[in-house]
């Protein structure tokens, strides 16, 4: 975590210092202190799960975007590292996937192509259609694009490799360590709500641009 991640969150929820340090529970000084050194400075690793923690629930009243690089990259270097190597681990990617720890949509989707290629995850998610179906209860939005991935892997017309996204999506909602954990009440499923909806829509643009006659 260094100064400049903070700048970054104070900027996206329009935050002064004195406001973002009673968040974290610290003073605006302070954090007016940090502002001041170089952009790389280091911030004590002691504030560091303070920090992370104002950002999940910033997430929660909706005055941060789970989506944004950027808080991304703020959660993924407040993530302990074993816990993030294991995420690595257990979704099946290459271990330099998260190197940078800055997860871009481009970078999720070749990370759901790595996830569905193995034969191990697409059985399943067969195999669990229930558990996937039972994310459905979540929502209209949650319904639709879990029913829009289930078509795809299912569709006579759209090629195995072509699936890999869908499966690696389904996947990732299913597994229980990602990148937000889903110990988290609430806050563990964002994540897996914004990587269902990237699959997605990339599956709209994919099959619209090849006029397929699969509904998205």
């Amino acid at each position: 975590m260094t100064s400049s991640q903070l700048l970054i969150l104070m900027k996206e929820t329009g935050s002064s210092p004195e406001e973002l340090g009673k968040q974290i529970g610290l003073s605006g000084m302070t954090l007016r202190r940090w502002m001041k050194r170089a952009d790389q400075t280091a911030i004590p690793a002691v504030y560091v799960p303070a920090i992370r923690e104002t950002c999940l629930r910033l997430i929660s009243e909706g005055r941060l975007n789970p989506a944004s690089e950027a808080v991304q990259s703020i959660l993924a270097s407040t993530l302990p590292s074993g816990e993030y190597a294991a995420a690595i681990q257990n979704l099946g990617l290459e271990v330099d996937f998260g190197q940078d720890r800055i997860i871009s949509g481009d970078r999720i989707l070749t990370g759901l192509v790595q996830i569905g290629a193995q034969s191990k995850k697409q059985a399943d998610v067969e195999k669990n259609s229930g558990k996937v179906f039972s994310f459905k209860d979540m929502g209209k939005d949650w319904s639709e694009r879990i029913s829009a991935l289930w078509t795809i892997i299912h569709s006579d017309t759209v090629t195995l490799p072509e699936k890999f996204i869908a499966y690696g999506a389904l996947f990732y909602l299913l597994t229980p360590i990602d990148f937000i954990p889903d110990t988290i009440p609430f806050l563990g499923l964002v994540d897996d709500f914004a990587v269902l909806g990237l699959a997605a829509a990339y599956y709209a643009r994919h099959l619209r641009v090849r006029n397929e006659k699969i509904s998205i």
